[in-house]
């Protein structure tokens, strides 16, 4: 029974010198690093957000991606059609699953309004 307590004692040592070590290496990034780790987070976030709006997911080619002042990843998206052609870049706005607007799903004035209050 003393053996077991023993041992368990020795890996609370462990768990706990591994925990410490782990917040020590996490807190050695700097404010630049983690910024530059949420911005490619929310990215990858918008990303799949607007890959589940579209008809080919796996062709949806994305650029001059983002983060708008609100904090919702924006850019441009090209997909594909129903005949399997490219329709152009089409601008983006990814807030949550179910707030994400492609251009095409709206009016123009709609989207710009919503571009220039999450967007710039």
């Amino acid at each position: 029974m003393m053996m077991l307590i023993n041992v368990m004692r020795g890996l609370g040592r462990v768990a706990l010198t591994s925990a410490l070590m782990l917040t020590l290496a996490a807190c050695g990034k700097s404010a630049a690093q983690q910024h530059q780790e949420d911005v490619a987070t929310l990215t990858s976030q918008g990303e799949k957000y607007v890959k589940e709006k579209v008809l080919e997911p796996a062709a949806a080619q994305f650029r001059n991606q983002f983060i708008g002042k609100g904090g919702a990843p924006c850019g441009e998206v090209n997909t594909k059609d129903a005949f399997g052609g490219y329709i152009g870049y089409q601008r983006y706005i990814a807030v949550a699953r179910d707030l994400t607007l492609l251009a095409q799903d709206v009016a123009p004035e709609e989207f710009e309004q919503n571009w220039r209050q999450l967007c710039r």
